[in-house]
């Protein structure tokens, strides 16, 4: 993270930004990318920016990121235009150009940077409080995926490959435990035993993966707080994170959904009894997603939904145990066993959803049929 304001206002001065400079500081939730909220005063106003340095940890080629964004949003943006959509700059996200007509800007230590307007009058939750922010979300992610279907998956990059690969994630869970670098596997033998209880998700998706699935632009990091909510109407505005965006299966993207939004606490609460799958957000996830995307996608990819929910929260559990055992390399820790309880959270999630999986699969079809919505 960048913490001396200079060095700050040196990379920002790269970048298409007018008029002066008045703070910048640490800005979001996010486990992987640095992230600052600027402000700059510009002719009497004060305008709000996105300053991120790329994880090129997680990212091992950030300049298609960068691509992948400006062609999405472009894309986005276009479709908005054909629609008499209003208020562009609030429902797609705007990159700013470099004085290069670059929208990244490298550094000394060759990390690169990026900067997008703020979105004003808007606002972001880490946790969903009721199902209005439920519905508003999941619609804004349904038009998302909308506003992409025409849009061609090989001019895509991948940014993370095998970033949704059960089986890869699995096979590197089995790996960390052999080689157990900090010798952690020996106070955890129960949680590896339940992680490798539901290895049987896998099987169940290698069987659906054998239908062909349809390849789709998705998000693939679709939580909550990736979608700006309107502060006077709570209307979804805009889906933002767009680094991960990359051919994928519409699953992952509901799959992850269903992690951020029915649970009632945050991925690292350390209070697991609390942590369940809520049936009336999943309710109005549902609804607000299929709203848009009932005519769009297959009777395949709908009837597997729940499946989809099972996949991301398994994948999401063992990613954040695989972590632990390795040391946490990945994700940004606070304490020595933060991955730990992480994994925990998910796996009292998963246990959830597993109990209620009969219940979800009769809402999804409630909403599956266009004629109730």
């Amino acid at each position: 993270m960048v913490t001396n304001i200079s060095n700050t206002k040196n990379i920002l001065s790269n970048f298409k930004i007018y008029g002066d400079f008045i703070d910048a500081k640490p800005f979001g939730s996010g486990h992987i990318n640095d992230t600052l909220l600027v402000r700059y005063k510009q002719a009497g106003q004060k305008v709000k920016y996105i300053l991120r340095k790329i994880n090129s940890y997680v990212f091992k080629e950030p300049k298609l990121i960068v691509e992948n964004t400006l062609n999405v949003t472009n894309h986005i943006r276009n479709r908005l235009t054909q629609i008499s959509e209003p208020d562009l700059s609030r429902k797609v996200l705007t990159l700013i150009q470099n004085k290069n007509g670059s929208y990244f800007q490298l550094d000394e230590k060759g990390d690169y940077w990026n900067v997008i307007l703020f979105i004003k009058g808007a606002y972001t939750v880490d946790s969903v409080d009721n199902i209005e922010q439920a519905y508003e979300a999941a619609n804004a992610y349904g038009k998302f995926q909308k506003y992409l279907s025409d849009f061609d998956t090989d001019k895509c990059h991948i940014t993370i490959k095998n970033f949704h690969n059960l089986a890869n994630r699995i096979k590197t869970f089995e790996e960390s435990l052999k080689h157990n670098p900090k010798n952690r596997i020996e106070d955890i033998p129960e949680l590896i035993s339940l992680a490798k209880k539901y290895y049987y998700i896998n099987d169940e998706f290698l069987k659906l993966e054998s239908k062909k699935l349809p390849t789709r632009i998705t998000h693939n990091d679709t939580k909550i707080n990736n979608v700006m909510l309107h502060k006077k109407t709570n209307k979804g505005l805009c889906v933002v994170d767009l680094d991960t965006v990359m051919p994928g299966i519409i699953l992952n993207d509901f799959g992850d959904m269903v992690r951020t939004f029915t649970s009632p606490t945050l991925e690292d609460a350390k209070d697991f009894s609390k942590v369940k799958m809520r049936l009336p957000i999943f309710d109005a996830l549902v609804k607000g997603y299929l709203t848009e995307l009932n005519d769009y996608l297959t009777d395949n990819e709908i009837n597997n939904l729940v499946l989809g929910a099972k996949i991301i929260v398994f994948e999401q559990a063992i990613r954040f145990l695989t972590d632990f055992i390795l040391g946490d390399v990945y994700y940004k820790v606070e304490y020595d066993l933060h991955n730990l309880n992480r994994a925990k959270n998910q796996f009292a999630l998963l246990a959830s959803i597993e109990e209620q999986a009969d219940e979800m699969e009769k809402i999804v079809k409630k909403y599956s049929n266009k004629n109730k919505i």
